[in-house]
């Protein structure tokens, strides 16, 4: 067996991974990438970037019937083309960054890790057996396939996930939604500004659990308002085929302690229940490399596992399945890779770092840091400021007022412990905040930051002045 011997492999090019390998190959490391199938990771190819751009396409046309310029349609064949442009773009790019970057071998093909009889970590791929001293697994995320009881005879329905309801060629008149998570609200809210009566099912009796009541409650009110339905306490007792490709859902919903039988008629049902690890068929046993219950990699705070000089980066070692972290995930191992070449011990970590939520309907809910539940059940003493969306005048020049604004600050040293924005641009507003909160900024700094008007982020002056 012939054996490539390089300085880093990378297994998998989502965003950490095809950040090392472009990064070190250009510090003049031999570093070979190997990636099957998503040229450029998930996030290019079915989740942030296509399904961002598809929300960023049905707000225009709500926007434009919104102000009477033109009327409700199905216009779902027009959003999929502009999508599929702007990720084929994408791929491009990238291809042609992992083919044509000096010291950068690219493999596409699904690897392996191989047992060696001395101990060597190796990758099988495409016929070729490859080698290195650091290796980094970044091998991503699937849709979560959750146990449905289908019918008997209906065993070979078509249920859609965050993937397959991207390729849809007809919009369905109806859409039923099981997960009331990011990933449901996101697209829920899409098709229904796109013509679809939609509804969403959620298992337990708490819309975004993880949110404090009144976010959550705004989102829901939101939600509502563009024509989406939330039923809450949902078992979904059976699915069937129904004619003309309808699928027929016997549900039975709890209310005040009782179970109440519903039937729901759709065109399409979409499971958005969360990811699931690929990392089955990487034979980790192999090197000695651990994984939890759910099939996810285990790492220390420097993202090494089990197994020295392996390495797993972004979603493949659990949430939170953001792209954001998987890029810090590469900061951090490209610093210590440094570190080690040049003879330092390697210092950063995943240790404290904050790390920001953004749901991407509309307005957007950005939140970083603690919530007020968090906060109290920790036994910290703060204190809560809040300001209704409708209060900002860029909010009101753009025509989206919906929302509020809200911050945990900590009574005893004023710093901001937690900050939630559900309003025009809250993903941008709450990243500023993000920073003011690592630069130990207290929040009467903040309140008297001259901040350009009139601008979302000046909403940080009022929401924080106290008179």
């Amino acid at each position: 067996m012939t054996v490539e011997n390089f300085d880093i492999v990378v297994l998998g090019g989502g965003k950490g991974g095809k950040s090392l390998a472009l990064s070190m190959s250009k510090a003049g490391k031999q570093v070979c990438l190997i990636e099957s199938k998503m040229i450029g990771g998930s996030c290019i190819n079915v989740a942030c970037i296509p399904t961002k751009t598809m929300v960023a396409s049905t707000r225009l046309q709500y926007d434009a019937r919104r102000n009477g310029f033109s009327k409700a349609g199905d216009s779902l064949k027009e959003v999929l083309a502009r999508k599929r442009a702007v990720v084929s773009k994408m791929i491009d790019t990238h291809m042609a960054l992992f083919t044509g970057t000096e010291n950068l071998t690219f493999i596409k093909g699904y690897g392996r890790f191989i047992e060696s009889s001395d101990g060597a970590k190796l990758i099988e791929v495409e016929n070729r057996t490859v080698s290195a001293p650091f290796i980094f697994i970044n091998t991503g995320t699937k849709p979560l396939k959750p146990d449905l009881p289908l019918s008997p005879g209906s065993e070979n329905l078509a249920i859609l996930d965050s993937t397959s309801i991207m390729e849809l060629e007809a919009l369905p008149e109806s859409l039923v939604i099981i997960g009331g998570g990011y990933i449901s609200l996101e697209f829920a809210q899409i098709f229904a500004r796109l013509g679809s009566h939609v509804t969403i099912l959620e298992r337990g009796n708490e819309f975004l659990s993880r949110e404090d009541r009144d976010i959550a409650k705004e989102v829901e009110l939101t939600l509502n308002g563009e024509g989406i339905d939330i039923l809450y306490g949902v078992k979904v007792d059976a699915i069937t085929a129904g004619d003309h490709g309808k699928k027929i859902l016997e549900l039975t919903i709890e209310k005040g302690g009782e179970r109440e039988s519903q039937i729901i008629v759709c065109d399409q049902i979409l499971t958005a229940t969360g990811r699931a690890a690929v990392n089955e068929g990487l034979n980790l046993d192999s090197i000695g490399v651990e994984v939890d219950g759910r099939g996810f990699i285990k790492v220390d705070e420097k993202l090494e596992t089990s197994a020295p000089g392996v390495y797993a980066l972004g979603d493949c070692k659990g949430g939170p399945f953001f792209t954001h972290a998987s890029w810090d995930d590469y900061r951090i191992a490209r610093d210590n890779l440094m570190q080690h070449y040049r003879g330092l011990e390697p210092k950063r970590s995943t240790k404290g770092r904050l790390i920001p939520y953004t749901l991407f309907v509309e307005p957007e809910l950005g939140r970083v840091g603690l919530t007020e539940a968090e906060a109290s059940k920790l036994g910290l003493d703060f204190k809560v400021f809040k300001l209704p969306a409708a209060k900002i005048p860029r909010a009101a020049t753009e025509g989206e007022t919906r929302g509020l604004l809200k911050a945990i600050v900590d009574k005893k040293d004023s710093k901001i412990l937690g900050f939630a924005a559900l309003c025009l641009n809250g993903g941008e507003i709450a990243s500023t905040v993000q920073v003011a909160m690592l630069s130990g900024m207290t929040y009467d700094q903040l309140a008297n930051v001259v901040l350009s008007h009139p601008t979302m982020c000046e909403a940080l002056n009022l929401l924080f002045q106290e008179s």
